[in-house]
């Protein structure tokens, strides 16, 4: 992982920082332009290992095979690139069009099933061969798009009209690591790497500096999310903005723990909520914790 303006780990670093104050470091932006295209040629050897009956096997995703939810993960890449890249017509304003009446979440989950039905047929040879297409694409935009550049809202984020563009693919690195291992789960495959989940661990660190007005977490309320013997990042909650630093406070107001064999499961929409609450180590006041618990169950639980 990479961070612009603010730190950058040298070549072959191991990414862990020690668990004290003098280590917190300013993370202002989360960089995945590095990530995301080991992330998709992770992927690319997974799919290739598969036998065809695996292609078949149910997932996570209630309605998607692991064909459904790697035929999902290439509807995305088309979409983004098309509205992103190419200022193209978003796909769902044309599904919203012939399906008035819906809610946001509803033509999202409509438009990604039409997508998924509709492409049944494709192979998976073909499906191999676009997903490397799209993956390539996809990490060249993200890596040539000025970060800071404003472009679609992303909910994650809590952002209401527009999010600049390291947000957009930190969420697009974030859904695709979580697709890939709902994908391992299904065909009980190993987990990805742990320097995976120092990104992962990094956007949602952001995640919840971002949530933490709707929370009602008061300002001067410093946060410690960390993943046992990987990594640690610190949120510092403002009146207006809540700031992410890498690296864990000697002191905070309260923290978040989780062991690193739990941490992929958790972050990537693996475990239901009363799972996630059993492994996710909370210390700080009750009031503070319950409503850190409730958030984390929001952001990572699986629906």
């Amino acid at each position: 992982m990479q961070i612009k303006r603010a730190y950058a780990l040298p070549i072959g670093q191991d990414a862990r920082v020690a668990d004290d104050s003098s280590s917190s470091i300013p993370l202002p932006i989360v960089d995945v332009t590095g990530d995301l295209p080991a992330e998709r040629e992770a992927l690319l050897e997974l799919l290739s290992d598969l036998a065809p009956k695996e292609w078949g096997a149910a997932t996570e995703c209630p309605a998607w095979t692991v064909a459904g939810v790697a035929l999902h993960v290439l509807g995305d890449d088309l979409s983004l690139l098309a509205r992103q890249r190419d200022a193209a017509m978003q796909g769902l304003v044309i599904f919203g069009e012939s399906n008035p009446g819906l809610t946001f979440r509803q033509l999202l989950d409509g438009f990604n099933e039409q997508w998924v039905a509709a492409a049944q047929f494709l192979s998976p040879p073909l499906i191999l061969t676009l997903l490397e297409a799209t993956g390539r694409w996809t990490a060249e935009f993200y890596r040539d798009v000025d970060a800071e550049q404003l472009g679609e809202p992303v909910g994650l984020f809590a952002a209401q009209d527009a999010s600049p563009y390291w947000q957009i693919a930190a969420r697009e690195f974030l859904e695709r690591w979580t697709h890939q291992q709902q994908i391992r789960r299904a065909t009980a495959r190993p987990k990805l790497r742990h320097e995976f989940l120092v990104p992962a661990g990094a956007v949602v660190a952001h995640i919840i500096a971002a949530h933490a007005g709707a929370l009602d977490v008061e300002p001067g309320t410093t946060i410690v999310f960390a993943i046992s013997g990987i990594q640690a990042w610190t949120i510092e909650v403002g009146p207006a903005e809540s700031l992410v630093f890498l690296g864990a406070a000697a002191s905070p107001t309260a923290r978040l723990e989780v062991d690193a064999d739990a941490a992929t499961p958790m972050l990537s929409r693996g475990l239901t909520a009363p799972d996630l609450i059993s492994k996710l180590r909370i210390t700080g006041p009750d009031p503070l914790s319950a409503k850190l618990a409730q958030g984390f169950t929001l952001i990572a639980a699986r629906t």
